[in-house]
């Protein structure tokens, strides 16, 4: 699953130039069902939760305000910077991210996820937050959802209906949480893999043969 989902990736991603994510966490559940269409022993998507907000005292500078308005007298890359860089705790390189935010000011960031269960608070309220960060910052957001993998993963019973109507009612979740979806698309990797299989195969192939087990086994922490 880990070579399928990063050639997946690879091959939908001409032209994406930037992934910025957030660490990933455990989050209470929301304590409510909110639809009663999905199964009652659903398990948990993973959570990503969102870094502390930075201390203006510790940017030198009156900077972006919450709701990443820019206000404070800072210049366009400086708030920029500092909106995209708020939603981790780490970043490879900041003078790497400083450069792509100028050089590609309409840059591309993606995430991923399996439809495996309700939606809870982490998952519901952070991510939209996070989103809304990258996207006022002039981003496009690229969601994955892993519907085949979480067939992979025995999810909802390997029933792939149920899995379609959970990544549904995902989405559902974060519309009415108030994630701004003018700048936010989501790609199904059933539909992306059967419509550019030539493709996908090939970038997949490539990847297995270039990784090895050990490389792969540092991946099945985060793959739950």
């Amino acid at each position: 699953a880990t070579v399928a989902l990063a050639a997946a990736a690879v091959a939908a991603g001409r032209g994406v130039t930037a992934s910025v994510g957030s660490r990933q966490r455990g989050a209470a559940w929301a304590g409510k069902r909110v639809s009663s269409r999905l199964p009652v022993t659903a398990a948990a998507a993973v959570s990503t939760a969102v870094a502390p907000e930075r201390q203006e005292e510790e940017q030198g500078t009156s900077s972006t305000t919450a709701d990443g308005s820019g206000e404070g007298g800072d210049s366009d890359g400086d708030w920029k910077f500092d909106l995209v860089r708020s939603v981790g705790e780490e970043c490879q390189t900041e003078p790497e991210l400083r450069k792509l935010l100028e050089k590609k000011p309409n840059f591309v960031l993606y995430d991923g996820f399996e439809p495996s269960g309700r939606m809870h608070i982490a998952q519901g309220i952070y991510k939209m937050i996070n989103v809304n960060k990258c996207t006022k910052a002039g981003g496009t957001f690229i969601f994955w959802v892993a519907d085949w993998f979480a067939l992979m993963n025995d999810k909802m019973g390997g029933d792939l209906e149920k899995i379609r109507t959970v990544g549904e009612y995902l989405i559902e979740v974060w519309k009415a949480s108030g994630m701004d979806m003018s700048r936010v698309k989501f790609l199904w990797s059933s539909e992306e893999i059967s419509n550019r299989a030539e493709e996908y195969w090939g970038q997949a192939l490539d990847i297995a043969r270039r990784s090895t087990l050990a490389r792969v086994k540092k991946c099945c922490q985060i793959m739950g």
